[in-house]
């Protein structure tokens, strides 16, 4: 080879590359700006559904409170009020957009900064780290939300637990040995209940004002009773008892009818308050609560009285989600009477759980004044109200859980209040948002979990966290929200070896047209098909799972428009019902077929799954 040909040869080279580099430089910029468009694009969508979802779940809890009011004969809201709640609304709607856009951005931020340096932040603590920066939100929404922060923040302690029952540390599932016994939540309802009722009667004033006022209307007592029963427990002598069967003997409002037990009250005490009458501490709280009747005769007269009060209550919460999610099965006249029987039976359980719940706060103080003495004091007030989180039992076991968590959060509140007014805060740590760091690290916690525990979350849950922040590209982090139908559908080309012809799978449609060109397979074939599908799932991707469920659903149940499509917050079951779906029309035997088809696809003739 001559010299100049040597020189023709590697000019050639670096030629080629050039072009190469150059093409490299190109596609790593297509790359980069479709990861761009995609990360926006999640942006804008996490704000609008986030929005969205905070005014509706915000304007249906403030419609409830409407119909409520309505129902008790209530005044109607006057133009001021309405605006008050459209203001509330917006706000929340606002909070929750603006803790999805913050999350959303820091975390795709981070994201691009680390690989242009180089590197790349672990998913977990970019998640933990997005979550905390989404946490100061919450000051969209003004005002202090220390019972919000406290739910979220038990809410992360759960998800906490369940990671360290399933870790492999011995110490961790050891301290975590607790969270599983079988009744852990009726004793969190036991705890939290002596904590919440104590404070609402010796210190109301610093239980949150909605819930003092819910309080107030379904504990089945006047608010001069619960004066009343405060005094008693905080009374120090015989004066201050005779001064209390003074009040009740001239009150307007307590024990004023014209039977002989009411009467016979009014008589007991004044006979107390002129001094002729016995003091008898445990006495006074039957004679003031009980009102003559023994205790089992209180007990379940407050349950006949108040059941159709906490009714109202509870049939919207079972009646409204069943109206937006199964309105199909609601409504139809095979599946209605059963689902309507269904709520109601639900809602006549948690009415009477909510009943049996304040009649047994009140039954257990008088169980407690006995068993401490025959007194009536602070100690024997905190144990008998405790007793009111055996009613939790008459709840559903799915239920119980949710109420223990939302309750606790409430006792937190109410603990640290009664802190606060003690003194034990130290002023420093009370002029700080201490909600928002709350907030803050509970908000880090979840989104952790949620970005590597996933399997922590209930299915409800996680629903509207993929809903809200997308559903797909977790393990890629290349999250995005696809529609159920382009999960299934997207025909995403195979890469392989450079040279090599690479054909895309073929469509579900060409599977049963292949099917339906050849003999029609037997039931026998179809059932040993459905017997070893398991094996097959073992290598099988995702759109092939979901192939294999629409054509086994139209091979056995028929086109699924005969059927209620899931809610948007169940992506999962969206997306094989567009399985199902996307098969309407095809006979059972081109169905049956096309499944044996691609079950002896994913499957060797030797009987080994596919690679």
């Amino acid at each position: 080879m001559t010299h100049a040909n040597r020189w023709n040869v590697l000019d050639a080279d670096v030629d080629s590359h050039v072009a190469v580099a150059s093409s490299r430089s190109i596609v790593d910029a297509s790359d980069d700006e479709n990861d761009r468009r995609r990360a926006l694009r999640r942006l804008a969508v996490a704000v609008a559904r986030a929005g969205s979802f905070g005014c509706v779940v915000r304007g249906g809890l403030s419609l409830g409170k409407i119909a409520l009011r309505a129902s008790r004969g209530g005044r109607r809201r006057r133009g001021n009020d309405a605006r008050a709640v459209m203001l509330e609304v917006l706000s929340y709607g606002l909070f929750t957009a603006a803790f999805a856009g913050t999350y959303v951005s820091v975390d795709e931020g981070l994201k691009t900064e680390r690989e242009r340096g180089g590197g790349r932040l672990r998913k977990t603590w970019r998640c933990a780290l997005a979550g905390a920066c989404a946490g100061t939100s919450l000051l969209v929404v003004g005002g202090e939300h220390y019972a919000l922060a406290g739910y979220v923040w038990v809410r992360s302690l759960v998800l906490l637990t369940r990671v360290a029952q399933k870790s492999e540390n011995k110490t961790a599932r050891r301290l975590s040995r607790c969270t599983r016994w079988e009744h852990g939540d009726v004793a969190l309802m036991t705890g939290s209940a002596a904590v919440i009722l104590s404070c609402f009667i010796l210190k109301p004033e610093l239980v949150e004002p909605a819930y003092r006022h819910f309080l107030e209307v379904h504990a089945g007592k006047t608010i001069e009773e619960y004066a009343a029963l405060k005094e008693l427990c905080l009374a120090d002598g015989d004066a201050a008892r005779r001064a209390l069967c003074s009040k009740l003997a001239t009150s307007a409002t307590w024990s004023t009818g014209e039977s002989a037990r009411e009467v016979a009250n009014k008589t007991m005490a004044k006979s107390v308050a002129d001094g002729s009458g016995t003091i008898d501490a445990m006495g006074l709280y039957r004679l003031l609560f009980f009102q003559g009747a023994s205790n089992p005769e209180h007990f379940f007269t407050h349950i006949a009285k108040s059941f159709t009060t906490t009714l109202r209550v509870y049939m919207p919460v079972y009646l409204v989600p069943a109206l937006v999610v199964h309105r199909g099965k609601l409504f139809s006249r095979r599946r209605g009477p059963d689902l309507l029987m269904r709520i109601a039976k639900g809602s006549a359980r948690s009415a009477l759980f909510l009943s049996s719940y304040v009649g047994a706060a009140w039954s257990g103080v008088d169980v407690a004044n006995r068993a401490l003495g025959g007194t009536c004091d602070v100690r024997s007030l905190s144990v008998g109200v405790s007793m009111a989180g055996l009613a939790t039992f008459i709840e559903k076991k799915s239920r119980r859980m949710e109420l223990a968590m939302y309750c606790v959060s409430r006792a937190l509140e109410c603990a640290a209040m009664v802190a606060v007014q003690r003194g034990l805060v130290p002023k420093f740590v009370q002029r700080q948002r201490c909600d928002i760091v709350l907030f803050s690290l509970a908000s880090a916690t979840i989104m952790h979990c949620y970005s590597t525990e996933r399997d922590v979350f209930k299915s409800k849950y996680l629903n509207v966290l993929d809903y809200i922040f997308g559903c797909t590209g977790h393990d890629s982090q290349t999250i995005s929200h696809v529609a159920s139908y382009e999960i299934l559908f997207a025909s995403e080309r195979k890469s392989g070896p450079p040279g090599e012809t690479v054909v895309d799978p073929p469509t579900p449609r060409e599977m049963v047209d292949l099917g339906a060109r050849t003999t029609y397979v037997t039931e026998k074939d179809f059932r040993e098909a459905s017997a070893k599908m398991s094996e097959s799932l073992v290598g099988a991707s995702v759109e092939e799972i979901l192939n294999l469920y629409g054509l086994y659903k139209q091979a056995v149940a028929g086109d699924a428009r005969d059927h209620p499509r899931p809610s948007v917050f169940d992506p999962k079951g969206r997306a094989k019902y567009a399985a199902w779906e996307h098969f309407e029309g095809t006979t059972s035997e081109a169905a049956m077929t096309g499944y044996v088809t691609l079950v002896n696809s994913l499957t060797r003739k030797d009987g080994t799954t596919k690679s």
